[in-house]
C-alpha cells in the first residue's frame, strides 16, 4: 500500500472524526446516567433490592419522617448503611435522613441513649423508634411503627389456662408477641373476671387455646364486644369437650371431633402423624403473604354449620385429601370408616361481617402451636402469625414484609484450581496476548 501527502490528509480526517465521535458518545453516555437511575440486583435473592412491600408502603407514606443515623466516618458498616437508606430515599425522596458521627455529638448521643455505632432513631412527631438491626425488615417495621395514626392494642384474654404472650416457656408465645411489637403493635393482658368490659381502643382480641371452661358472664362480656364489631383471633385445640363451645355457637362454626392425622408425615422425615402441613392457601392476602408451607402439631377441624346473612365464611387453610379427623389418634392411627371423619378438611376460617361501613373482621384456627415458641420459626409459621394480625388490625397493605436471607453460594476453591487460575491470569493470557501480537506484526510487515 503507497502512502502519500493525499492519504495522510484523509487519514488525519477519519481520525479527527473518530476522536469527536468518541467524545459526543461520553457526553451522551454522561447525560443519559445522569437523567436516568436503572439498577440491576443480580443477587440470587435480590438482597440489594426493596421488597414489593416496602416500596409499596414508602409511596404511601406521606409525612415527614426523619432517619438520624449515628455511625463514625471511618466504621465498616458505613457503605451498607448509606446503600440502604438510599433505596429507601430513592423510592420515598421525601424521607428526611441524618447522618451523624457520634464521637462529635455527645450530647445527642445522650439525650437519645445510643448505645452502638450503626444504630437508627426513625422519628415522626412524637414517635421514635430505634433501630438496631442493619435489615429492612427492622427498618421498615419502625417506619411502619411510627407512622401508625393510633395505637394497635392486642388484648390476650387470660385466666382460663391460654397460652402466655410474654412467657418463655415452648407452650407460649412470647416469640409471636415480640415480632408484633416491632411492628408497632402493643400488648396487654385481660383477665374477663376482674375486667367487665374489653377497652374500646382494641384492635382484636386474642384467645389463645383456653383449657378451661368461661364463666357466663365472660362470655356475655365477649359477646357484647362482637357484637360491637370487634375484630378476634381465637386459637382453638383438639377437645373432648371444648371450653368455648358457646363461642362456636355465636360465630355458628362447628368444631370436629378428633385430631387431623396426616399419613405423608414420615415421608417428610417426622414421625408423628398428627403433624399437618399446609400448602393449599385461600386467595386472600393473608395466604399470599404466607411463602411456603406452614406446620400445624395438633389441629382441629372447622366447619360452618350453615350460611346465614350476619356473616360470609371463607375457609383460610385446607388440608389435603388424604388427611382425616380422628378420634382416635395415635403414632400406628388408621382411618376408620364410619368413625373418623374423612378429608379434605379446614382448619381455620376467617368471618367477616360490614356494620356501619367498618367491617369486623374474626379469624378462627383449629391449632395454637404453630404459634408457640416451640414451632413458630419452622417454615412460613411466623409469617401467617404475623399476617393474621395485621389483617385483623386492618393493615391490609402491610401484611407481610418477606424475609431476605444471604443464599448466594460461597465459591471455594482448592488450591490446585487456585493454582490453575493464578497461572492463566498471570502466564497463559499474557502469553496468548503477545503471541497474538506477534503474529499480527508479522502478517503486516509482509503485506
Amino acid at each position: 500500500m503507497k502512502i502519500n501527502s493525499k492519504t495522510h490528509r484523509q487519514l488525519r480526517i477519519q481520525n479527527s472524526v473518530f476522536y469527536l465521535l468518541m467524545i459526543g458518545l461520553v457526553i451522551l453516555l454522561a447525560q443519559l446516567s445522569i437523567k436516568t437511575d436503572t439498577q440491576i440486583d443480580l443477587t440470587a435473592n435480590q438482597r440489594h433490592s426493596l421488597s414489593e412491600t416496602t416500596i409499596r408502603f414508602l409511596t404511601q407514606l406521606d409525612k415527614p419522617v426523619t432517619i438520624q443515623t449515628f455511625i463514625s466516618e471511618t466504621n465498616e458498616l458505613k457503605p451498607a448503611l448509606t446503600g440502604l437508606l438510599s433505596r429507601y430515599q430513592h423510592h420515598q425522596p421525601a424521607l428526611v435522613v441524618h447522618y451523624i458521627d457520634p464521637d462529635f455529638s455527645p450530647e445527642i448521643v445522650r439525650e437519645l441513649n445510643i448505645q452502638q455505632q450503626g444504630e437508627l432513631v426513625v422519628s415522626l412527631g412524637q414517635q421514635q423508634k430505634h433501630v438496631f438491626n442493619l435489615s429492612e425488615q427492622s427498618l421498615t417495621n419502625a417506619l411502619i411503627s411510627v407512622s401508625r395514626e393510633q395505637d394497635k392494642w392486642l388484648v390476650f384474654i387470660e385466666g382460663h389456662g391460654e397460652r402466655r404472650p410474654d412467657h418463655q416457656a415452648n407452650f407460649n408465645l412470647s416469640t409471636w408477641t415480640t415480632t408484633l411489637k416491632q411492628k408497632g403493635f402493643k400488648t396487654k393482658t385481660l383477665n374477663l373476671v376482674q375486667h367487665q368490659q374489653i377497652p374500646r381502643n382494641t384492635a382484636a382480641v386474642i384467645i389463645a387455646s383456653p383449657e378451661k371452661s368461661w364463666l357466663p358472664g365472660e362470655i356475655n362480656v365477649l359477646k357484647d364486644y362482637l357484637d360491637n364489631g370487634g375484630n378476634l383471633l381465637w386459637l382453638t385445640e383438639p377437645h373432648e369437650n371444648p371450653p368455648l363451645t358457646a363461642l362456636a355457637e355465636y360465630l355458628e362454626l362447628e368444631l370436629l371431633p378428633g385430631t387431623l392425622i396426616n399419613p405423608n408425615t414420615e415421608l417428610l422425615g417426622i414421625p408423628d402423624p398428627q403433624f399437618t402441613l399446609i400448602t393449599d392457601y385461600a386467595n386472600h392476602p393473608i395466604g399470599q403473604a404466607t411463602s411456603s408451607v406452614t406446620l400445624f402439631p395438633k389441629a382441629a377441624a372447622i366447619a360452618p354449620k350453615a350460611e346465614n346473612n350476619l356473616w360470609q365464611y371463607q375457609a383460610l387453610l385446607s388440608t389435603p385429601t388424604n388427611v382425616w379427623s380422628d378420634l382416635n389418634p395415635s403414632l400406628q392411627a388408621q382411618f376408620e370408616q364410619g368413625i373418623d371423619t374423612a378429608g379434605p378438611l379446614d382448619i381455620a376460617y376467617l368471618l367477616t361481617s360490614t356494620q356501619e361501613d367498618k367491617q369486623q373482621r374474626i379469624a378462627v384456627i383449629g391449632d395454637g402451636d404453630f404459634l408457640s415458641n416451640s414451632f413458630i420459626g419452622n417454615a412460613a409459621n411466623l409469617e401467617l402469625g404475623v399476617a393474621l394480625i395485621n389483617w385483623l388490625a386492618d393493615d391490609d397493605s402491610l401484611i407481610t414484609i418477606p424475609i431476605k436471607t444471604t443464599i448466594d453460594n460461597q465459591l471455594e476453591l482448592s488450591k490446585m484450581n487456585s493454582l490453575f487460575i493464578g497461572l492463566s491470569f498471570l502466564v497463559i493470557l499474557p502469553a496468548s496476548l503477545l503471541l497474538i501480537g506477534l503474529s499480527l506484526w508479522w502478517y503486516r510487515r509482509k503485506q
